[in-house]
């Protein structure tokens, strides 16, 4: 007992000496909660990991002065010094901002497996959800403008429309250009959904909208996503990768006790002006919901609620399991009276190890997306069209109560979304690791068309019903082995296999005629008619590389695919791609001054490949009836030794940090060629085919430079200000058409040989603003490339008190024309329209009027190749407003509220009407965009509260 009294009072002071560290860690630039932050105490070995909301607890720290240190790659370090009392808890935030550059920081894409970015000689941009200060409403318009060589665009103002993506332009002339697609390592659909229209007949009547399989994906639910742009860095996925690849990588859980995650959106969404001072709206104005200043909203001439909910969930029992559960709700109403989008989503990640050596990641989505749309594009029984042509359209009143008779249409569509992975990585020794990713991708669409018992032009009634599916199987294995050459050289060779399976399979059914008035099926009518579609296309590989790292700052690695594809004549074979990269971190050398920062210098040489079409290969023949009988005709001849098409690129760059890492500089050189380009050859006639064979016959060339620069103005603790700005330049050109004549491939786009490609051509007026004097034309112009051949990206952040921020992020695209077929289709028909207001003022009063008034403005002059403009346009993309609150709401770990207006403001350079980026009725996808009887993508306005508990 005197042995034990003696001991407590030693104990019981012991104890007194310590106390606890608690803080959280957060973006500097958006107030977000920044997970798996390590967290130190120098000179001890005390230290915690941030958790999902961020928040972190050091228990037993000595007291008195001591440090807590930040660290996290990708985000500057950051020391705060603290003062620890005994027995009691004491706080600390951090406010880390992103680091210019880390090299060793780990990317995926384009690589035999993970490896640091010092070690890679391609470039791979890459965007990180966390430091983004906007409320994202889809993936698309996370990458618009925020990336050099990436361009985003194409889209209309219907509810649930997609958007292109191109990464460094066009690569293909015959075949899509949209980049592949993987999710946490699977890969998935990347071109667009089936529009919702007739499929015999006139096909166009519907929205004229194609839905994008990037909305499916919940931008809350992304971590970061990695891009590789070209065919030098997209060796590895062979054929179809030669026009880019975007890896998407989702979040992952964490080690601890479950952390909560609430997101509250709500906002609006509002056309803006895409016409004239005098007409701003075109006419839409009856059509717009909550339109004419009958709305809530002050300022507003028109808007459309939209709000959703997001509940996150993560956690873990140690490193052996963690979890992460998210669900998201949507609700968009569309700008269009019957546009309306509403989605719901679950994903499930997990995370286990079974064994010391075996690690499981398994990850699941689901999207449910219900879409109903107004009738739209250039559509005779479409809203926008008849509005578009007042007294001149197919009631032949500008009536809106008549007009209004085609929102009778009703145009739904349901796409079930399924992707899940299983990811097994298995490391049963130090320097070896074998990875197996096993992919499942459904995406399953139901298109249901109805024009009911009494609609206009169809008084009888059409229905509609398509069901179309996508099945994609896809396995990724692979291997990778380190191993050392002496004591400075390491080698990491690297081999595996890639399967795909994809089908693609619809069915249509369609009937008209109804007896009666109530609500129809197909089988309602009495004329039926029914189509059925179904292809599957299988690509294998298998690939090698080996990585040679000197000295941890020399690196090269070569490295090849081999290649296989089921659209491949039966003559052709398999199909190498080879590819060789380099790097030198020259910062590491020791004639190398530290006030220069870091430098590397890299470089990349890879071929890459885009498959032909299913069956452009083989001989086909469609079948039709013959009176009674069944008979065929010739459709395609087919070609035994068709093969992909091949692109070959050279990369060039460096990335560099000055002042103190205060600012980066990231440039790049490309240099593309497509070989075995696939063109459109005609047949010879006595084969009895008539259509045009593909055949690869071309070559193509592209090249530009990218660079993105980004600088940390002032960064104090109470007040920063940084700015970015990206630049990229893209020139192409037809360098042969092997023989082949120039050929159009639609919105007066055109191959021709010595012009980029595409070439967009029409009549010039090259007397445009002359008045009372004879037009000067000429036919058969080559204005311009249809793709932007210089962009230039620029934001900026401001930082002030309790962190507050405030974002502006714009975009300028030049040098692309683009054909506008709608003021064709107005101004031949004899519509008034807004760009000639002035014109049939000076006629009235017998004034002289300009040669393009004379060729425009009068009907019988009208010519649809006259109307192709520069499509050169600035657009503030986002301007977002951050308050992040800490525990103001009581129970909370952290919450932050976000304001965003995205799309609010445009100028174009050149063309009258309409927004540049918008397109028609052949999707967002078309090899050549146009434009006509659409509206443009509106602005959206949200309030976004986010709270951690």
């Amino acid at each position: 007992m005197a042995v034990g009294s003696s001991i407590t009072p030693l104990v019981t002071e012991a104890q007194g000496a310590l106390g606890t560290v608690r803080g959280t860690v957060t973006n500097s630039g958006t107030g977000a909660p920044l997970a798996n932050v390590q967290i130190a105490v120098p000179g001890t070995t005390l230290g915690a990991i941030t958790n999902a909301s961020g928040s972190f607890t050091i228990a037993s720290v000595p007291v008195g002065n001591q440090v807590a240190r930040a660290r996290l790659i990708g985000y500057q370090p950051l020391d705060k010094p603290i003062v620890v009392t005994a027995g009691a808890s004491t706080t600390v935030t951090f406010a880390l901002t992103v680091s210019a550059l880390s090299l060793d920081e780990i990317v995926v894409t384009g690589t035999g497996g993970s490896a640091r970015k010092r070690e890679v000689g391609n470039s791979i941009a890459q965007v990180k959800l966390a430091d983004i200060p906007e409320v994202p409403t889809n993936v698309s318009n996370l990458l618009s403008g925020r990336l050099a060589g990436v361009t985003v665009g194409g889209g209309v103002g219907n509810a649930g429309s997609g958007s292109a993506i191109r990464l460094r332009g066009t690569t293909s002339v015959s075949l899509t250009n949209q980049p592949l697609i993987f999710i946490d390592g699977v890969r998935t659909r990347s071109d667009e959904y089936p529009r919702n229209g007739i499929f015999t007949g006139t096909t166009q009547r519907g929205a004229n909208s194609n839905s994008s399989p990037l909305n499916d994906i919940n931008p809350d639910d992304i971590d970061r996503i990695e891009i590789v742009k070209g065919a030098a860095a997209a060796t590895l996925y062979g054929t179809d990768a030669a026009a880019g690849v975007i890896q998407i990588f989702t979040k992952r859980g964490a080690g601890g006790a479950a952390k909560w995650q609430v997101r509250l959106n709500g906002g609006v969404s509002s056309l803006q002006k895409f016409g004239t001072d005098s007409v701003p709206l075109l006419f839409m104005d009856p059509f717009l919901r909550n339109s004419g200043g009958t709305g809530w909203i002050p300022g507003l001439d028109n808007y459309a609620a939209r709000y959703g909910t997001a509940i996150q969930v993560s956690g873990g029992s140690g490193d052996n399991l963690k979890y992460l559960l998210s669900t998201n709700i949507e609700n968009v109403d569309g700008v269009l009276p019957n546009d309306k989008d509403r989605k719901y989503q679950v994903r499930a990640n997990l995370d286990f190890q079974p064994t010391k050596k075996l690690a499981m990641n398994w990850s699941s989505a689901y999207t449910n997306n219900l879409i109903d749309q107004s009738p739209a594009g250039n559509n005779a029984q479409g809203l926008t069209l008849n509005a578009f042509r007042q007294d001149r359209n197919y009631f032949g009143t500008a009536n809106a109560d008549t007009i209004r008779q085609v929102l009778q249409q009703k145009l739904a569509t349901n796409i079930d979304r399924l992707i899940m992975g299983l990811t097994g990585t298995w490391t049963p020794f130090t320097r070896f690791s074998s990875r197996l990713t096993v992919g499942f991708d459904r995406a399953a669409l139901e298109n249901r068309n109805v024009r009911p018992f009494g609609f206009p032009a169809a008084p009888l009634g059409v229905i509609q019903n398509q069901r179309w599916a996508n099945t994609t199987l896809s396995t990724d294995w692979v291997n990778n082995y380190d191993f050392n050459l002496g004591s400075s050289l390491k080698v990491t060779a690297s081999a595996g296999t890639q399967y795909v399976n994809s089908l693609v399979g619809d069915v249509v059914a369609l009937s008209q005629n109804f007896a009666t008035p109530s609500d129809p099926t197909v089988a309602s009518g009495a004329i039926r008619n029914a189509d059925e579609n179904r292809q599957r296309v299988i690509t294998g590989g298998a690939f090698g590389t080996l990585l040679f790292g000197l000295k941890d700052r020399y690196f090269v690695t070569v490295g090849g695919r081999l290649d296989g594809n089921s659209a491949f004549g039966q003559d052709f074979g398999l199909q190498f791609y080879p590819k060789v990269n380099g790097s030198w971190v020259l910062s590491d050398e020791s004639f190398w001054k530290e006030k220069y920062g870091t430098f590397k210098l890299r470089g990349a040489f890879g071929s890459a490949g885009r498959a032909p079409g299913a069956f452009a290969a083989v001989r086909t023949y469609s079948p039709l009836p013959w009176g009674s009988a069944s008979a065929v005709r010739p459709q395609n001849l087919g070609n035994a030794d068709l093969g992909p098409e091949r692109t070959t690129e050279v990369e060039l760059g460096f990335d560099q940090t000055m002042f103190s890492g205060r600012t980066s500089v990231d440039f790049t050189y490309f240099n593309a060629t497509t070989t075995d380009a696939l063109f459109s050859v005609r047949s010879v006639p006595s084969e009895g085919f008539l259509a045009n064979t593909l055949k690869n016959v071309g070559e193509m060339q592209k090249s530009g430079i990218e660079l993105a620069l980004n600088h940390d103005v002032i960064s104090r603790e109470s007040f920063g200000l940084k700015a970015g700005l990206n630049f990229s330049t893209n020139n192409s050109k037809v360098v042969s058409l092997g023989g082949a004549p120039s050929f159009s491939v639609g919105n007066s786009g055109w191959v021709v040989e010595g012009k980029p490609a595409p070439v967009v051509r029409g009549k010039i007026i090259r007397n445009a603003d002359a008045r009372g004097v004879a037009p000067d034309t000429s036919s058969n112009y080559d204005f311009g490339p249809s793709q932007p051949t210089k962009i230039i990206g620029g934001n900026i952040n401001i930082r002030g008190w309790k962190n507050i921020s405030l974002s502006v992020r714009g975009e300028y695209q030049g040098g692309a024309y683009i054909e506008e077929g709608a003021s064709f289709n107005a101004l031949s028909r004899s519509v008034l329209w807004p760009t000639c207001y002035s014109a049939y003022a000076n006629i009235a009063a017998g004034k002289p009027i300009t040669s393009r008034e004379t060729l425009t403005c009068i009907p019988a002059n009208v010519r649809s190749d006259m109307f192709i403009f520069k499509a050169d346009f600035f657009r503030i993309r986002d301007i977002s407003l951050t308050v992040p609150l800490g525990k103001l709401i009581p129970r909370t770990a952290n919450s932050t509220f976000v304001f965003s207006a995205q799309n609010l403001f445009r100028n174009n350079f050149g063309m009258p009407l309409f927004d540049p980026e918008m397109t028609n009725n052949d999707s967002f996808n078309a090899t050549v965009r146009g434009i006509n009887e659409q509206i443009p993508a509106p602005a959206i306005f949200q309030m976004s509260l986010r709270i951690s508990y």
